[in-house]
């Protein structure tokens, strides 16, 4: 099947972990990608993987803090591909600290890129969708947004404020058919959560999960891929809970 063929793609935080098997997946689906990433070497390497399996894919140096940063990769994709169709906002960071220790500096970075990042970049395309009359914005949060992080408010707030920002968006932008809708992973198998954890602790959590396992990046493509097609034409503001049943609404 190809449900996303024609259409182009902005995956940010798409070097590794989640945002790699999201660019992967849509361009499994047809969609031409832009894979973001402030690491140059990860996001070329998406891109081979991506033009190795048939696809089409534009590597762009993001840093979705900085304003300028994310119109260059919104122009840059306009340039290449001629238009853009979805937006995956992904791009995060987690580091570790107690309220007690933590200092403006950390708090504004994590927000920065967390939440600032989903609000620059969807922003730099809702003109675009705007003129389109249709456009996609998907943007990953975290149960720990409902649940809270001990030693990571920062993250938490700044998932948390991803869900209000974007049902937000998606009241503004309904009225020209262009949807707004969050992936809500729980623990996932990638790099992240051994930044904070040990294996030990992540596989005492993973016997937690009501279907026995920590997610995987893969588990997350099936969902993007839906709420980036027209399938799901009818559905925006809502959250999406991927999460093997570890939360239950």
């Amino acid at each position: 099947m190809e449900r996303l063929k024609n259409r182009v793609a902005i995956v940010t935080g798409a070097g590794q972990g989640i945002g790699r098997a999201l660019a992967l997946g849509l361009a499994g689906e047809g969609a031409e990608v832009v894979v973001a990433d402030v690491n140059d070497e990860n996001a070329a390497s998406v891109k081979r993987e991506i033009e190795a399996s048939g696809g089409t894919a534009l590597a762009t140096n993001t840093d979705v803090s900085k304003e300028d940063s994310v119109q260059d990769m919104v122009d840059e994709s306009l340039r290449e591909f001629g238009k853009v169709d979805i937006l995956i906002n992904n791009a995060g960071i987690f580091p570790v600290s107690s309220v007690e220790e933590m200092n403006e500096e950390d708090w504004d970075r994590v927000i920065g890129t967390n939440l600032v990042g989903a609000f620059l970049c969807s922003r730099a395309v809702a003109g675009k969708f705007l003129q389109q009359r249709s456009g996609r914005i998907i943007s990953m949060t975290s149960g720990r947004a409902f649940q809270g992080a001990k030693n990571a408010a920062h993250y938490a707030s700044s998932k948390a404020g991803i869900i209000g920002f974007s049902k937000s968006l998606a009241l503004e932008l309904a009225p020209r058919q262009i949807t707004v809708n969050v992936i809500c992973p729980g623990i996932t198998d990638t790099a992240q959560p051994r930044g904070h954890q040990t294996e030990e602790q992540i596989y005492a959590q993973a016997q937690k999960i009501p279907l026995g396992r920590i997610g995987q990046p893969e588990d997350l493509v099936g969902t993007a891929v839906f709420l980036a097609s027209d399938a799901a034409a009818f559905i925006t503001g809502q959250t999406v809970i991927v999460n093997g049943g570890s939360i239950m609404w």
